[in-house]
């Protein structure tokens, strides 16, 4: 799959899952989306994850814009697994140095979940 300029520099990278049927108490009989952007500007940034075992098309995504290695800015909007089940596969490929945006319940939640020592900005 192909990236999606949905503005100018703000792309749409998140995935398609077609095979989930029951996605938080609700029916999903034609699957759910994973929503994740890109913002290629004079940083370049990346909102949110997805599902982790979509993380490589994420990725292969995110790629397809921009080396992945020059993401200055990761986003965690919100630490449930379809948003940040992605996060330590994409956090190793652009840096585990890199800043991570979030609340600070977000950090702690985020830090139960991985036991990473990321680089947190709440």
């Amino acid at each position: 799959m192909k990236p999606i300029e949905i503005a100018e520099g703000i792309y749409d990278v998140g995935v398609n899952d077609w095979n989930i049927r029951d996605f938080h108490g609700y029916s999903t009989y034609q699957g759910t989306s994973y929503n994740a952007f890109l913002i290629v500007d004079e940083k370049i940034t990346l909102i949110d994850t997805v599902k982790k075992e979509f993380a490589d098309q994420l990725l292969d995504k995110i790629a397809q814009v921009v080396d992945p290695r020059k993401i200055d800015y990761m986003i965690s909007n919100h630490t449930e697994m379809d948003h940040s089940g992605g996060l330590p596969r994409v956090m190793h490929r652009i840096g585990e140095d890199k800043l991570l945006y979030c609340s600070k319940m977000g950090a702690k939640n985020l830090s139960r979940h991985f036991s990473q020592n990321w680089n947190y900005q709440p």
